[in-house]
């Protein structure tokens, strides 16, 4: 059920949010529909109830009931379309506010406690309606409640117009109408709870997810710049507690321009992704952190790994991306990267210092031929493939 809503309130249409507020109210109405019944033809009970108030308070639920199962009909057909469904909607919140604050009216504002539950129930509403529908719903219940409560204060009417005077026996309030004051109370609550939480749960879900955009990079799904100088930065003060070592690696793919200029940005995205899936498959602790710094730099960081231990890391990776053939029609290409790595220093070591020590050596191994693994430990005139 509650996978339903979620996607009713995330995936939904227009129409299919008609169709969950009249599925929602229905039921309500057709069971104060049947308990206002009961209290009508039982004389014990309706000798405590202003008869004209109450039967026009049924043709109202009545009205209501209708115009649901009319909107309920039209709407199903339609529950796939994208179509705005401007009217259809202001007629169901006004069906169900209408309905909802004239119950309130009639059994007193204050006593039956059902008000605050359709305050809740209106701005629920929100979820699922635009907010130019639910002002007019939320004006016009407002309205009429302001109007009733005017009226009470100038002697124009009696406060709960359905209720009469016999309604109360030794100032306790008979047995029938706490079991339906509570009914209507409870009711809405449960409803208005229920999709609070739902609520509660779609903005923390929502929260997640915007945490997890804001630190991974759309194209490759490694983790962003952001991510990955907030981690350097942590580790980077790890170590200085711990001691352990910690390595950096830079990484660009070699003539990356020319791969888009001869086979298109399509096949440039597609060597992006695919360096990035190897990346991840490079990766051996959960510690290890794989990111797109932009463009084709990308960077990896590798906690409690010491530089020789890093070179193999990185050079395995270098042979596996050589090795990958990619696809431009009846053609195929070849791509190669090249790597700068370097050791985090001792205390105090800055991570944008850091990464200018590794563009460095990145920097050497493009200069070297490219296709290499250079590290702080390769000396320009001894640079080789796979160091």
């Amino acid at each position: 059920m509650r996978d339903f809503f979620e996607r009713i309130l995330v995936s939904s249409t227009p129409a299919s949010r008609v169709l969950l507020a009249v599925w929602s109210s229905t039921p309500f109405f057709v069971i104060v529909l049947a308990l206002h019944g009961w209290a009508l033809l039982t004389p014990a009970v309706s000798a405590s109830l202003h008869m004209p108030s109450m039967w026009g308070l049924q043709a109202l639920i009545t009205l209501c009931v209708l115009v649901n199962a009319g909107l309920a009909w039209w709407m199903w057909p339609r529950r796939h379309a994208r179509q705005r469904q401007d009217a259809a909607s202001l007629l169901v919140c006004l069906s169900i506010g209408v309905g909802y604050t004239v119950i309130t009216i009639l059994a007193g504002t204050f006593t039956a406690g059902t008000n605050l539950v359709l305050i809740g129930v209106l701005a629920i509403g929100l979820l699922m309606f635009p907010m130019r529908i639910m002002v007019v719903a939320y004006v016009v219940c407002a309205t009429m409640l302001l109007w009733h409560d005017l009226g009470v204060l100038l002697a124009g009417w009696t406060y709960a117009p359905a209720l009469g005077q016999g309604l109360f026996v030794n100032d306790r309030p008979m047995w029938w109408f706490a079991v339906w004051r509570e009914y209507v109370f409870y009711a809405g609550y449960g409803v208005l709870m229920y999709l609070l939480l739902l609520l509660f749960g779609r903005l923390d879900e929502m929260h997640a997810s915007l945490t997890q955009l804001s630190h991974t990079d759309e194209l490759t799904g490694l983790s962003n710049r952001r991510r990955f100088m907030a981690a350097l930065q942590a580790e980077l003060t790890r170590r200085e507690r711990n001691g352990l070592p910690l390595c950096v690696a830079l990484l660009d793919a070699d003539h990356f321009k020319l791969i888009n200029d001869r086979h298109g940005h399509h096949a440039g995205d597609e060597v992006l992704r695919t360096l990035g899936a190897i990346m991840l498959g490079t990766l051996r602790t959960p510690t290890d952190i794989a990111a797109r710094l932009g463009g084709e730099e990308f960077a990896l960081l590798l906690p409690q790994t010491r530089l020789e231990d890093a070179q193999r890391v990185c050079e395995r990776l270098r042979s596996t991306v050589a090795a990958q053939r990619f696809k431009d029609g009846a053609h195929t290409f070849q791509v190669s990267i090249s790597i700068g790595l370097v050791e985090a220093p001792g205390p105090d070591a800055d991570a944008e210092a850091v990464l200018v020590e590794a563009d460095r050596q990145l920097y050497q191994a493009k200069a070297a031929g490219r296709n290499r693994v250079c590290s702080r430990l390769c000396a320009p005139d001894a640079m080789r493939e796979g160091t």
